[in-house]
């Protein structure tokens, strides 16, 4: 039996396969669920992400900078794109209520530090 699905943003989500979300410098992480977004694993950890429009992608409070595995989340949304576009953003940049997690990554904020 295959062990992967087909998400509706075209990755393969691993159903049997734990998938870490490791918040940096805060020392927390949890593991995310198929198809779920930074922000809603962050909720999970106790991470503090800032967000005033109900994950909608168009406040950028939920912006994050990805340390590390920015491979491992589906590719920019078109809110995303546009949000980020009209705020500046520098690589490496997200919103974590539109970028779902495929696999394990490290994630850091400007306040955070």
């Amino acid at each position: 039996m295959d062990q992967t699905t087909k998400s509706p943003k075209s990755f393969l989500v691993h159903e049997n396969v734990t998938v870490r979300v490791t918040f940096t410098p805060l020392a927390k992480s949890a593991d995310a669920k198929a198809n779920e977004t930074v922000l809603d694993v962050a909720r999970r950890a106790g991470a503090p992400i800032g967000n005033s429009c109900g994950a909608t992608g168009i406040c950028a409070r939920c912006r994050v900078r990805i340390v590390d595995g920015a491979e491992q989340l589906s590719p920019m949304t078109s809110i995303e794109l546009r949000t980020l576009t009209r705020i500046g953003f520098d690589d490496g940049e997200r919103l974590a209520c539109q970028a779902a997690v495929f696999g394990d990554c490290e994630i850091t904020t400007s306040y955070w530090g």
